[in-house]
């Protein structure tokens, strides 16, 4: 999928109660805010949070406050050795391709959502949505070829992803959420530059990238762009050979995965637990398209089961979870073993 900046401008089975719910949500907002230390803050004392054994999550405006697609030209050797005046050409030029490419999917969407999608459905249409999902990967491949062409991303270093990779800013308690799972992390992304994400999060312990790297002329990117994960469609196998591993490891436990956009709804629909964060108007507008259902995140401590246990959850199709923030993720799926600001 091209990544470009937006430039424009159930009864109840658990022994939980309202009253517990609010603290969660409350701390979580508290700590967003940040009106709490870690040392204070506490869970409702009832709830262990849920037992995960597969977490996956995406990179792109899910750990990141924004798409980075946008750092790659500034990385270019053009670009950094460029004058002031040159710069400012070649700010513009990514501009247009940014203004081209979003322009073009708005219309497709729409118009594929009046072919596809029957937005008065209140069942869960797979069939329509992957339909919805081919048109528009078709049309990110053609933009990919027009990015392409224009030789934008030729020219980029090792060194010069380093360096633009310090001005990527992560989603407030994305990293202290991450170093709460104590299992390999799985980053399943359409990003064009692996290389970005590890300079950016390499550090994290268990790390695992599924990810596009740029292809190489000698030390620097020719300027075409690695394909071997481009859609809904490929995360979706990724994710779901991740499940079949877990599955014949014996492991227990449910898989969560974590996204933002369209891209990865049908990652988010795998797992046992999909979680929604972000504000995307589009995500919603296709989900609401294709009777997907979206759910506050603690509406979880609801459905859990095994009482005041670590949790599981039973798996309900064509449905999903909405988290307005990182730390809320943290509290729902640690429990009292989850600290804010802990790293």
């Amino acid at each position: 999928m091209v990544r470009f900046p937006q430039i424009y401008g159930p009864g109840s089975l658990s022994v939980i109660s309202k009253t517990a719910l609010a603290v969660v949500v409350v701390m979580a907002t508290v700590m967003d805010a940040g009106l709490a230390s870690s040392a204070s803050v506490t869970c409702e004392a009832d709830w262990m949070g849920l037992k995960v054994s597969l977490f996956a999550f995406d990179f792109d405006s899910t750990c990141t406050q924004e798409d980075t697609t946008s750092l790659l030209y500034k990385a270019t050797e053009k670009y950094r050795s460029s004058s002031q005046a040159e710069r400012k050409l070649l700010d513009e030029q990514w501009r247009e391709l940014g203004k081209s490419y979003w322009t073009g999917h708005r219309e497709v969407v729409s118009k594929s959502l009046s072919i596809h999608a029957n937005p008065n459905s209140s069942t869960f249409d797979e069939k329509g949505l992957r339909s919805f999902l081919q048109e528009v990967y078709d049309y990110d491949i053609t933009m990919t070829k027009e990015v392409e062409a224009s030789e934008i991303l030729k020219g980029i270093s090792k060194e010069a992803i380093i360096e633009v990779a310090k001005d990527v800013k992560l989603s407030p308690g994305c990293l202290n959420v991450l170093n709460h799972v104590n299992l390999p992390l799985h980053l399943i992304s359409v990003n064009w530059c692996q290389g970005l994400i590890h300079a950016k999060i390499g550090h994290l312990r268990y790390l695992n990238i599924f990810a596009n790297s740029l292809p190489l002329e000698g030390e620097l990117s020719s300027g075409h762009l690695g394909k071997k994960l481009t859609s809904a469609f490929d995360k979706e196998i990724i994710f779901q050979d991740l499940v079949c591993n877990k599955s014949t490891g014996g492991s227990e436990g449910i898989s969560v995965y974590v996204g933002d956009s369209i891209g990865d709804v049908l990652a988010l629909l795998k797992s046992d637990v999909g979680i929604v964060i972000g504000k995307s108007h589009t995500f919603r507008k296709v989900a609401k398209s294709f009777g997907i259902k979206l759910l506050p995140l603690q509406e979880i401590q609801k459905m859990s089961q095994n009482g005041c246990q670590e949790h599981t959850i039973p798996k309900q199709k064509g449905v999903l979870f909405e988290a307005p923030s990182w730390n809320e993720i943290g509290f729902t799926l640690f429990g009292t073993r989850y600290t804010p600001n802990k790293f």
